[in-house]
């Protein structure tokens, strides 16, 4: 896996998701905030989006942090397995 590869997935924490960002050595995690009627990096990134593909979209032309430039470039998925984000809809 390279860096710039990214996961999300239904956060434990807040109303949102989480985004895992692959970096050279290790990982990065970012909050998702979907409380209101809008997407936003959660105390990262002012920008507004209205959907979650639209924020993703965005992001792998804009870097998340200047201070870490970061850009999503691969999304990492399942491999073995049918996907299962159904669930998040039950």
């Amino acid at each position: 896996m390279t860096e710039g590869a990214f996961l999300v997935r239904v956060s434990e924490k807040i109303w949102g998701y989480t985004l895992s960002y692959r970096l050279q050595k290790g990982f990065k995690h970012f909050l998702v905030d979907a409380s209101g009627d809008f997407y936003s990096f959660l105390g990262v990134d002012p920008n507004r989006h209205a959907t979650l593909t639209d924020l993703i979209d965005f992001h792998k032309e804009e870097i998340i942090t200047v201070s870490g430039g970061e850009l999503l470039q691969r999304p990492c998925g399942q491999r073995d397995s049918p996907p299962d984000y159904h669930l998040l809809f039950e």
